[in-house]
């Protein structure tokens, strides 16, 4: 089942000793370890929903998202992991 997520975190999460980076913006290719690709996501809009490909590439943007079955989920509404 496919689903919507939102990742707010523009850094990973550090852990451990030795340290290890833990993703927190969803878009790593080593996805649970951080691999960097967070570095590409520091000019997102906290107010905005973006649309990322299954390579990681930003496809749109938008202040919200049409449901199929009718109307619209707005960028703060749409469930954010802590």
């Amino acid at each position: 089942m496919a689903r919507l997520v939102r990742f707010k975190a523009k850094q990973p999460i550090r852990i451990g000793n030795p340290p290890v980076s833990i993703c927190a913006c969803g878009l790593s290719k080593t996805y649970p370890l951080c691999s960097g690709a967070h570095i590409m996501i520091q000019d997102e809009d906290d107010d905005k929903v973006y649309v990322y490909n299954n390579k990681g590439e930003r496809l749109s943007e938008a202040l919200s998202v049409s449901l199929k079955g009718g109307g619209k989920v707005s960028a703060s509404d749409v469930y954010s992991p802590k």
